[in-house]
């Protein structure tokens, strides 16, 4: 029988499974992101630069069922899970800020004007998605969140599509070093080993995103 629910948790090395006592239950799996032995279609050789995107990745290309599936990280957890019904969704945590004034404050513009022309390239002008993306002064962060497979499977196929894209038009080739070469070339910070993480932060807003304008969002707290 397919399970009910299975919550991907994600970490990158080895240490950290007993520095935050990770551990698996009948609900938890661990996903380590940067095992490039795992089986089955996967980008774990990106890691570094698409850090727990790996895990939805590797769940949705390796077709890995429950009825509902979720993902958190090895620092942030569920407390609690509810019960959901299609197209609702139970996420981490949701802030209040805007989220285009955030991203550039934060990380670099450009490739977040990039993500919003590849998405008024496949729909259209003023399409719901860049607006979000644009205007919204609401944010789920984490890339923590709770569905059902149905909608997963539709999440992933918005998200990947547009990073994949903006793999593309970059010509990454999705190759670590291009990755760093664009890192380096692009960033405006010291911290190059934190801001090379771009389409991980672009893919966390593309999931908040996505999650507000198709689903139904259920938060325990608040942040």
């Amino acid at each position: 029988n397919m399970k009910d629910l299975i919550i991907w948790q994600t970490y990158h090395d080895d240490v950290q499974v007993a520095q935050y006592h990770l551990h698996e239950t009948d609900t938890i799996r661990l996903f380590k992101g940067n095992d490039l032995s795992v089986e089955g279609e996967n980008i774990n050789h990106l890691n570094k630069f698409y850090s727990e995107l790996v895990t939805l990745y590797w769940v949705w290309k390796n077709n890995v069922r429950s009825k509902m599936v979720g993902f958190c990280h090895y620092r942030r957890i569920f407390g609690r899970t509810i019960d959901l019904e299609d197209k609702s969704c139970q996420v981490l945590a949701v802030s209040h800020l805007n989220v285009m004034q955030h991203y550039k404050s934060a990380h670099n513009y450009q490739d977040f004007y990039d993500a919003v022309d590849i998405l008024n390239g496949r729909y259209g002008l003023n399409n719901k998605y860049s607006q979000y993306m644009l205007r919204s002064n609401i944010f789920i962060p984490f890339c923590c969140f709770i569905v059902h497979w149905e909608d997963f499977m539709r999440l992933c196929n918005f998200v990947f599509s547009v990073l994949f894209a903006f793999d593309d038009f970059h010509h990454l080739d999705m190759c670590p070093q291009n990755y760093m070469e664009k890192a380096h070339k692009d960033f405006r910070y010291d911290n190059v080993d934190y801001q090379c993480r771009a389409m991980s932060f672009l893919g966390e807003r593309l999931i908040s995103c996505w999650l507000f304008c198709e689903m139904k969002v259920y938060c325990v707290h608040t942040v």
